[in-house]
């Protein structure tokens, strides 16, 4: 559906947002991409949606080349729709009539059934009468949602709908109805959605595919399990989620084998270390609840510190523990 191929964009003082980005997205699949602030992420969705020129590569939708605005007299492309950060929604119109603004131009009956629908599927049917402003964030984005998906392009047409950020103002509740509403409408209209966070929590939880992006190149794209368990680097691994990265050297520490390049580096996630009363001692540093389980830092040397996950409610900083970490559980990363 929609393929990138060594997209590539600089900005004055040499700055390379985007590096050599290629991958496609298939239709009705879900894209995340990760990176943290400044990685280039805003700059690529820019790329893609055809509102900014790239310096060299090109963007092909269903095989047809997506031009950038020095070629077009409005820029952007039809049929590939961007959810901004900031929403960009009409103020002094209601909810309802925010969406139904991307469908002005249709007959009136389908532009009611096609409204409703979305309201329905975007759980907005309670708020429609109210302004952007009467409404909280999560209701602000499902509507942007909305509205970015509503006129649907002709049969045999793809849409690709592109997020920034679409979780990154919403508490936990709104989060996980928006995560929700993304999986239901790329189910429902079959379209491909790539959004981009620097938060992987809910981009594992939805993705089909996950890539990592730092200083604008995509250094890792695989399925969200493959990138969790087999990271390539250090930044890729803790970009995934919680990690422990040690040196080669430090593994005796651990009753584990350094290898023969002392500063090499391995990840260990959190539910590979285990506590076992017949492991390596070592100390609570803190203990951090997370409702149904615990994250707990046991540090069991000066260079090494583990983050571990337990059910047990009974342990205290300070307190003295053992933990196990099998030989097998150590991935080596290729670089930091």
């Amino acid at each position: 559906m929609l393929t990138a191929t060594h997209l590539t964009k600089v900005f004055a003082g040499d700055v390379r947002a985007v590096r050599d980005v290629s991958f496609t997205l298939d239709p009705g699949r879900i894209m995340a991409l990760v990176g943290e602030s400044g990685s280039g992420k805003s700059t690529l969705l820019a790329l893609l949606a055809g509102q900014a020129d790239a310096d060299t590569g090109n963007i092909r939708l269903d095989g047809v080349r997506v031009p950038g605005p020095s070629e077009v007299l409005v820029a952007g492309h039809p049929q590939i729709r961007l959810v901004p950060q900031e929403y960009q929604l009409m103020p002094n119109i209601s909810v309802r009539e925010n969406i139904a603004y991307a469908l002005r131009y249709f007959e009136k009956g389908y532009r009611d059934f096609r409204v409703n629908e979305l309201l329905r599927l975007c759980r907005l049917t309670d708020v429609q009468g109210r302004l952007p402003r009467q409404v909280s964030g999560g209701e602000k984005q499902r509507t942007a949602i909305a509205r970015a998906v509503a006129n649907k392009p002709d049969d045999g047409q793809s849409t690709v709908l592109l997020l920034d950020e679409p979780f990154s103002h919403l508490d936990l509740p709104n989060r996980l109805i928006v995560r929700d509403l993304l999986f239901d409408l790329v189910q429902h209209d079959k379209m491909a959605c790539l959004l981009v966070t620097h938060d992987a929590t809910d981009a594992l939880s939805i993705a089909d595919s996950l890539g990592v992006l730092r200083q604008g190149k995509l250094i890792q794209l695989d399925t969200p399990a493959n990138v969790y368990r087999y990271p390539t680097t250090a930044y890729a691994a803790r970009m995934t989620g919680a990690a422990t990265i040690l040196k080669a050297k430090h593994l005796p520490v651990l009753n584990l084998p350094g290898g023969d390049n002392p500063e090499a580096l391995v990840c260990l996630r959190p539910e590979q270390i285990k506590l076992s009363e017949a492991g390596v001692g070592g100390t609570v540093r803190a203990v951090f609840f997370r409702g149904s389980y615990s994250e707990v830092d046991v540090e069991v040397s000066r260079y090494v510190c583990l983050r571990l996950l337990t059910t047990r409610t009974d342990l205290r900083a300070g307190q003295s523990v053992s933990v196990d970490v099998a030989a097998e559980s150590l991935w080596w990363l290729k670089g930091g």
